[in-house]
């Protein structure tokens, strides 16, 4: 018997994070709370609006995803090689709601960070 999962059930997850995340933040490390997110491992962040900096679609192999939208010459606030991007709502919960690894680079304070587009894919059942 095949697996499967209707589109809604798969858009309800992604929607919770979309229409929550108000904050991408560059990280040093993987933040496991919203403190570390937003305070301990936080070296730029930049803020984000549901209906302009995410898009959702069809997963590139099946399933769902949103794109979240690239973000030029973000300012860097503190010294630290970024690891990773964490999606946070500042707004309402103080929650963290989405992490993933970024490319290793090394960011100075002061200077500035581009952020490229990325996916949070949901794929079909197996």
């Amino acid at each position: 018997m095949a697996k499967w999962a209707t589109d809604a059930m798969m858009d309800a997850a992604l929607d919770y994070v979309r229409s929550k995340a108000d904050k991408m933040i560059v990280c040093s490390a993987q933040p496991t709370t919203y403190t570390e997110a937003v305070t301990t491992f936080a070296l730029a962040d930049v803020t984000m609006t549901e209906n302009t900096d995410f898009t959702k679609s069809d997963g590139d192999t099946g399933g769902r995803k949103f794109r979240v939208a690239a973000k030029n010459a973000v300012t860097i606030d503190a010294s630290g090689t970024a690891t990773h991007i964490a999606l946070v709502d500042t707004a309402s919960s103080g929650e963290l709601l989405y992490v993933t690894t970024c490319t290793s680079q090394a960011l100075t304070a002061g200077g500035t960070v581009d952020i490229p587009v990325w996916d949070v894919e949901i794929y079909d059942p197996a």
